[in-house]
C-alpha cells in the first residue's frame, strides 16, 4: 500500500510513534536491556508522570525536623519531593519511612520541577506519619 494514503492527522502520527516507542522500550526490557534514559523519558512508564497526575507510591524518606521527604513512587524511576505542607494528616504532618501513599503531581513554581501534592494514605485516609520523638523541657518539667 502507499505511504501517501494513509491518514495524515496529527493525533495519528503521535499515536503511531507512542506505539513504536512503547514497544521498542517493552523488547528491550524483556531483551535484559535498560532503555537509555533518552528513550525511557519518552516512552517508558518509568519517566512519565506528568502534572495533574494522580499516583501511588510508599515514602522513600522524610526529615521531621526539616519538613520534606521523597516518594518512591509504583511503576516510576524517578521519584517525588513531597513538603509537610502538602500531606493530609490530623496534627503533626509527616511521613514514615515505606508508608503507602496516594497523591496527585504539581510542577512547584520555583523549580518548575514535579512534586506530589494532596498526599494521602489509601483510601484517601490520613497518612500515618512517623512516630513523634518525646519532647524533653532542659528544666524537668
Amino acid at each position: 500500500r502507499d505511504l501517501r494514503m494513509l491518514p495524515r492527522s496529527r493525533a495519528t502520527i503521535a499515536l503511531l510513534l507512542a506505539s513504536a516507542c512503547q514497544v521498542s522500550c517493552l523488547v528491550l526490557q524483556a531483551a535484559g536491556a535498560r532503555p537509555r534514559a533518552v528513550v525511557a523519558s519518552r516512552c517508558s512508564p518509568a519517566m512519565s508522570m506528568e502534572e495533574g497526575d494522580a499516583g501511588v507510591g510508599k515514602c522513600k524518606w522524610f526529615d521531621v525536623q526539616k519538613g520534606f521527604g521523597f516518594i518512591d513512587v509504583e511503576n516510576q524511576e524517578q521519584d517525588l519531593f513531597v513538603h509537610q505542607t502538602d500531606i493530609k494528616a490530623k496534627g503533626f504532618r509527616s511521613l514514615a519511612e515505606g508508608e503507602a501513599l496516594e497523591f496527585k503531581v504539581s510542577r512547584d513554581a520555583k523549580t518548575n520541577k514535579l512534586k506530589a501534592i494532596e498526599v494521602t494514605g489509601p483510601g484517601g485516609d490520613f497518612v500515618e506519619g512517623a512516630p513523634r520523638e518525646p519532647y524533653y523541657d532542659d528544666d524537668g518539667y
